[in-house]
């Protein structure tokens, strides 16, 4: 009798780590699963870091290529607003020294009194030994 409860005992501990040898079985293949499940989703987090850092990188170099073009455009601008004001300089200085050359004519010819010229008309014949 003895024989046979060290026996029962025997297969009830038999048994119970045969169950926690399977539970410990699976247990351990799930948290292998979950590992290979992390392994993936940490590669594949990798590979679209790295696609991202790509384009991020094209982007940044197309930014800088438009930041160069827009400088050239300003460059470009400060030129012409420069050349535009050159031209307006110019242009009023010949403006007053049209006004100048004008009133001068017109003082040189109060003085001489010579009639102004009527536009559209003839002017008067020149008289030899007058």
């Amino acid at each position: 009798m003895k024989k046979d409860i060290v026996l029962i005992v025997s297969l009830l501990m038999a048994i119970s780590l045969a169950v926690m040898v399977v539970r410990f079985a699976q247990k351990a293949d799930k948290a292998g699963k979950n590992l290979e499940e992390e392994r993936y989703s940490r590669m594949v987090a990798e590979e679209t870091l790295q696609k991202n850092d790509a384009k991020l990188t094209t982007l940044q170099e197309l930014l800088k290529e438009d930041q160069d073009k827009m400088a050239k455009i300003e460059d470009i601008l400060d030129q012409e607003k420069n050349v535009n004001s050159d031209l307006k300089k110019q242009y009023d200085e010949l403006a007053e020294t049209k006004a100048n050359l004008e009133n001068k004519l017109a003082a040189l010819q109060a003085k001489a009194q010579i009639p102004q010229p009527v536009k559209g008309a003839q002017p008067a014949p020149a008289t030899a030994g007058h």
